[in-house]
């Protein structure tokens, strides 16, 4: 995959270009126009009410749904313009991590890590894909015992540290996480911020972090994108975005909560 050649107004390349996005279910208008950019090597925390579509993004861009309109281009490769075989060439350099991991049970952690390996790099040896498994396993923290086990035998922190060993396991340039926190006590949450922030600092990955976890935008996140209403209400560094006067960004992050999160 080549480099972006888009920047965006501020002469930031470009990973993510999404324009005139618009999602339809039924009489429910989720997107209506929206807009948004993620440049290059940056982590943005995707926010907003429950409801508004954060998720349904995240899905539209990798191509799990079908917007009714939209044009979208992934490191300048605008993805309705794009053959199968280019939709594949693409889909190897990105990795996904669902809600609450969707780690396949009756596969082992390493098997799980295997699993894009198989599908993409067909001509690969079993043994190197064990191997390269192996390693990201360790990447994500998780001891060499963990590989061998289902899903069930973990905890929830270790699921999720799988599931995130799985969405590296192509080497991929851009990351999406969808709530990645959610259901974690504190400190392991705080663990897994921990682990993503070095991750993408040492991988130089973008990161498309959908989350509710406010505690994740102050600990992880470069920059915010707001959704409601059905667009992008805001995008900016946090204090940008926590300056901004809509009513819900100010009830969001003035609440006891927000306050409590960051201070």
């Amino acid at each position: 995959m080549s480099t972006s050649p888009i920047q965006d107004e501020q002469g930031h390349p470009i990973a993510i270009r999404v324009r005139g996005l618009i999602n339809q279910f039924g009489e429910k208008v989720v997107h209506k126009d929206l807009d948004l950019d993620v440049r290059e090597g940056e982590i943005i925390g995707v926010i907003g009410p429950s409801g508004c579509g954060k998720s349904v993004l995240l899905r539209s861009i990798v191509g799990l749904i079908t917007p009714k309109k939209a044009d979208i281009e992934v490191f300048g490769v605008n993805l309705n313009e794009t053959d199968r075989a280019g939709r594949r060439d693409i889909e190897q350099g990105w990795g996904v991590m669902f809600q609450d991991g969707a780690l396949f049970s009756t596969l082992s952690v390493r098997e799980n890590v295997m699993a894009p390996m198989r599908e993409h790099l067909e001509d690969m040896p079993v043994s190197l894909m064990r191997e390269l498994a192996d390693m990201k396993i360790s990447m994500v923290g998780l001891e060499p015992d963990a590989a061998g086990k289902r899903p069930s035998s973990l905890s929830g922190g270790m699921r999720k540290r799988a599931a995130l060993a799985r969405s590296i396991a192509l080497d991929p340039r851009l990351l999406f996480l969808d709530e990645p926190t959610a259901g974690l006590d504190p400190i392991s949450a705080g663990n897994f911020d921990t682990l993503l922030r070095g991750l993408a600092d040492a991988l130089n990955l973008t990161v498309f972090l959908v989350t509710h976890d406010l505690d994740s935008l102050g600990a992880v996140c470069d920059r915010v994108a707001v959704l409601n209403r059905g667009k992008v209400l805001a995008v900016g560094t946090l204090a940008e975005v926590r300056a901004n006067p809509d009513p819900w960004i100010q009830d969001y992050f003035s609440g006891k909560r927000g306050r409590a999160a960051l201070g």
